[in-house]
């Protein structure tokens, strides 16, 4: 029986780790900003151009505005248009909010396309709200040469799973009225939370597993947990080997229980990177 409960565990851990993995290779679009709409003065607040989010900009004082943009991190379809830009070191410390519906997702990351000039703000910080605070994720330096992308895992942030998200993105160290930073293709995504069909379908590939691994899952045991010796057959004799002096039964290792600390946010930037459909980057126009 212990031999069955335990392959049964086994069979079901494994399958609902395939199920994990094969959700985690794909990831949904929370929302997604192109900026392409801004023209002239930019509102106060700008829906999404895909999935579900409003970007709020109320904090800044002025030194907004649109750029010429690129497609470096841009959905498919979208094209290099208007970029949204911010300028002077009067906006140093100023922030923009970016609040999403991830309800059904989990394991949120958030990717951009930047570029700066040499006098531009040369800290771009991003945040969560954790519901009582702003909590740090991470901090990045915009190119000043070209369009660059910045990719950045907030799989730590559970808080985030499920439900209404908020990240803030603040711009700092702008050293003269006309350093600017320009933002393009933000986008929000997620990996699908599993419901009970998914559940349901784990625990029946969990079950089909451990049938077709059977063999000995149905064999009794005896009381120390080892397979009970076949029934001798009458007048058969079983030669019984001497057992070796100081002989210990044998037991598997105690599995481990450590948890491994949980990271911060990763990133990836690349100095010359391309699109998510392998387009070249544009420069700045």
């Amino acid at each position: 029986m212990q031999r069955m409960n335990r392959g049964v565990a086994a069979a079901l851990a494994g399958a609902a780790g395939v199920w994990l993995c094969a959700c985690s290779a794909r990831a949904d679009v929370v929302a997604s900003w192109n900026f392409n709409g801004l023209s002239g003065t930019v509102p106060a607040t700008v829906q999404a151009d895909a999935g579900k989010g409003v970007a709020n900009f109320t904090e800044f004082t002025g030194g907004l505005g649109s750029l010429a943009g690129t497609d470096v991190n841009a959905l498919t379809g979208d094209v290099a248009g208007q970029a949204l830009s911010v300028t002077g070191s009067g906006q140093n410390g100023k922030s923009m909010v970016f609040e999403v519906d991830a309800t059904g997702l989990s394991q949120l990351s958030i990717s951009l396309a930047s570029r700066r000039s040499s006098s531009g703000f040369s800290a771009a910080t991003i945040d969560v709200w954790n519901g009582t605070a702003w909590q740090r994720a991470t901090t990045f330096d915009a190119s000043t040469v070209q369009w660059q992308q910045h990719q950045f895992s907030l799989s730590e942030f559970t808080v985030l799973n499920n439900g209404m998200a908020r990240l803030r993105l603040k711009v700092e160290n702008a050293t003269s009225g006309s350093g600017n930073i320009r933002f393009d293709n933000v986008r929000v995504e997620g990996v699908p939370v599993p419901g009970p069909a998914g559940a349901a379908a784990i625990g029946a590939a969990g079950v089909a597993t451990a049938a077709r691994r059977g063999g000995r899952a149905d064999k009794p045991a005896d009381g120390d947990g080892k397979d009970a010796a076949p029934a001798k057959k009458p007048d058969e004799k079983v030669d019984a080997a001497p057992a070796p002096k100081g002989a210990r039964a044998a037991f598997g290792s105690q599995p481990s229980d450590a948890v491994s600390p949980a990271s911060g946010a990763r990133s990836a930037a690349s100095a010359s990177p391309r699109g998510p459909r392998g387009r070249s980057s544009r420069g700045s126009g």
